[in-house]
């Protein structure tokens, strides 16, 4: 009987992390061909300029963004500084008059860039969410992380059911706790996408630029490699990571140690 109700749930876990987001047909978007400036404020990053002007709705489509910037600038690195002026091209947005930062980093004041009405400064401040200093339901677990990078999609953020982490070609992809390969394969949504069960009802997804190494049957223990990233430079390359409890998706940040 238990087998049974596991597999039910890696199905259901597979349906959830198959092909049910909603996708854009860029074809009949009306063709826009205006082209406007951004100048680099401190701590913005390629993937939050991206993110802003051109409202794309996955991680991937944010990364088509910045390949366009990145053409519009002929830049081969994702690297810019405060002050460098960027070429942004097909949009009809104009910069705004705040910094374009993760949402972790928004903790400044807002102030408006144009002639106040009053002798005061009007200020409008960005609540966060507080951060849970605990580790709620899976307190006998210590997970390790599968890649070390940069997180340019925050958990919650285009409706990211995970973490994105940026990686380089080639790298090894761990296994973030001892556990069972239930699926290592192809999905409409995250593309290659490995799927291992923990204990009962947790389970950890990874998926999207992979060359998988493992196959379902097969138990890994903590920090084996399970894949590695794919090679070739000719787009930026991530890792999808999520942490699934009882087929609920929660903040692997918040069960993750520290980098």
């Amino acid at each position: 009987m238990s087998n049974i109700l596991k597999k039910i749930d890696v199905f259901l876990l597979l349906l959830l992390i198959s092909g049910c987001s909603a996708t854009i047909d860029t074809a009949k978007q009306k063709e826009i061909t205006k082209d406007t400036y951004h100048y680099v404020r401190q701590g913005e990053n390629l993937f939050r300029i991206s993110m802003y002007y051109y409202e794309g709705k996955s991680t991937k489509e944010v990364l088509e963004g910045v390949e366009k910037i990145k053409n519009a600038n002929n830049m081969k690195t994702n690297s810019i500084s405060p002050g460098q002026r960027l070429l942004i091209p097909h949009t009809l947005k104009k910069q705004p008059n705040y910094p374009l930062l993760p949402p972790s980093d928004i903790t400044t004041t807002i102030k408006s860039s144009t002639t106040p009405v009053s002798s005061t400064t009007k200020e409008t401040k960005i609540e966060q969410p507080e951060t849970p200093k605990y580790r709620p339901i899976l307190t006998d677990r210590a997970f390790i992380w599968p890649v070390s990078g940069k997180i340019i999609c925050n958990f919650g953020e285009l409706d990211n059911q995970g973490i994105d982490i940026l990686v380089a070609p080639g790298i090894d992809i761990l296994s973030a706790d001892d556990g069972k390969i239930v699926f290592a394969g192809m999905t409409s949504k995250y593309q290659e996408t490995i799927i291992i069960e923990h204990s009962s009802n947790v389970y950890t997804v990874y998926s999207h630029d992979l060359d998988i190494l493992v196959q379902a049957g097969d138990y890994v223990r903590k920090g084996t490699p399970i894949a590695k990233v794919k090679s070739g430079t000719h787009r930026t390359r991530y890792i999808h990571f999520e942490i699934r409890i009882n087929n609920v998706a929660v903040n692997p940040v918040v069960y993750l140690p520290q980098q």
